[in-house]
């Protein structure tokens, strides 16, 4: 299982968002570089980079920031927020991004999974962001009603992304444990890899997820609060 500490990125400073408000913003540290050689340091292999600004607006607004990382690591990044178009994907691969993450565009625009799948192949991955059964777009403002998320964890899969990332909106940024029965309800749907976020608090939940076979796990604030410390979080391997 890939342990993947995550770098949410707001008006170029490390931050952590409480189930996705931006009115309950910390700032944990404006030196990303510093941040992501801390993280390769004590052993991460991969990184989660999200431009939560980009989420919310539609387009990448810590470039600058993003390049700074991808520039001071040899650690594999994957990234998301505001990726809107095939322009946008093929942009971050050529600088360098190993993975990216589609949210928004994956729900409201129906050919650009398939065709960045095709275009990116082993590069496309789904975020799929939930308010209880729902996928919530648009950093986490609008809730689709169309179909429950079964449809789009089935959906996504039968296209052949390299993973879908699960993230259970009510638990991110609470530290009171992910939804493990969700995450093992949807790991059995799909015939591509699942990445857990949200919620995790303690080195058990770690080990928990670790027991469920599933591709990685997202680690955020556990890790700037302290209640995992780094030294021992890339050990559980």
């Amino acid at each position: 299982m890939i342990i993947y500490p995550a770098i949410d990125l707001s008006q170029g400073s490390i931050v952590r968002l409480t189930k996705g408000n931006f009115n309950e913003k910390k700032v944990y540290n404006k030196n990303v570089i510093e941040q992501v050689k801390l993280f390769q340091d004590n052993g991460a292999k991969w990184i989660h980079v999200v431009d939560l600004d980009g989420a919310l607006l539609g387009r990448n607004k810590n470039e600058v920031s993003i390049e700074k990382i991808l520039r001071n690591t040899n650690c594999r990044i994957q990234m998301g927020g505001g990726i809107r178009t095939l322009s946008d994907i093929e942009k971050w691969v050529n600088f360098g991004v190993d993975r990216i993450i589609i949210g928004t565009s994956a729900i409201i625009e129906d050919d650009l999974v398939k065709e960045a799948v095709k275009k990116f192949p082993k590069k496309i991955s789904v975020g799929l962001d939930l308010y209880n059964d729902y996928v919530a777009i648009r950093g986490w403002t609008e809730t689709v009603k169309e179909h429950k998320a079964e449809y789009y964890f089935k959906k996504f899969s039968d296209l052949g992304v390299c993973s879908i990332i699960f993230t259970d909106i009510n638990k991110d940024g609470v530290l009171k444990g992910p939804n493990f029965k969700k995450i093992l309800k949807y790991k059995k749907i799909i015939d591509v890899p699942i990445i857990a976020s949200g919620g995790v608090a303690n080195i058990d939940d770690i080990k928990r997820l670790y027991s469920f076979n599933i591709e990685g796990v997202i680690v955020g604030k556990a890790l700037y609060d302290n209640k995992i410390k780094l030294d021992e979080i890339f050990k559980i391997n």
